[in-house]
């Protein structure tokens, strides 16, 4: 059955700006596209439209609680990379922005096993037909060399508003950008037993 892919960032992927120390990828891993009915009911209890965008940095912190109290029940795994910019591998300077982005997100896939992602769908947020062209080109020639079948039948980019699995993976992103630097484990500790991989990066 294909499993849908839906990937957010925190933080900047630019190697030289000194006003993000990390740069996180999150992929929240879910069944299907449609709407999330714990979302939704979850609008309607916080008195919030129908059409509210949850998104981590814009949320106070009930709203934050209440999100990942909301999600628990929910089906779904959670894949993280977080590249510590001050720690940077040797074999990634030098990367531009869209360079570092989906190297990150190539190699987070390859982490996985054949198993769990394969012939699935990756969900972007907003990201242009520039950007999928650079990321299909570099699947295509890791999971050659690697001699593996192709993850993903297809890569899209989407609006988070539209989304929920969207605002998922964003809200994974910035819980674990504050897990990493400000070692707050508030809102990770809440959604944990999902995490399938955390990599830390340099």
């Amino acid at each position: 059955m294909t499993q849908y892919f839906f990937v957010d960032e925190s933080g900047d992927a630019g190697l030289n700006n000194k006003g993000s120390a990390y740069y996180v990828v999150a992929m929240a891993q879910l069944p299907n596209r449609e709407p999330v009915t714990q979302l939704a009911a979850l609008r309607k209890d916080l008195n919030l439209s129908p059409s509210f965008e949850f998104h981590f940095y814009k949320m106070n912190s009930r709203q934050k609680n209440a999100f990942f109290e909301a999600i628990r029940p929910l089906s779904f795994r959670a894949r993280v990379a977080m590249f510590i910019k001050s720690q940077t591998p040797p074999g990634y300077k030098g990367l531009d922005s869209t360079e570092l982005a989906t190297r990150l997100l190539v190699e987070l896939t390859l982490r996985a096993s054949p198993l769990d992602i394969a012939n699935d769908i990756l969900v972007l947020d907003d990201k242009p037909e520039s950007f999928i062209q650079s990321l299909r080109i570099h699947f295509t020639q890791a999971y050659k060399q690697a001699r593996r079948d192709r993850p993903f039948k297809k890569i899209v980019s989407s609006k988070s508003t539209f989304d929920d699995g969207l605002q998922i993976a964003d809200m994974i992103a910035g819980a674990m950008r504050q897990f990493g630097w400000e070692n707050d484990t508030t809102y990770f500790q809440m959604f944990s037993s999902k995490m399938v991989d955390l990599w830390q990066v340099g």
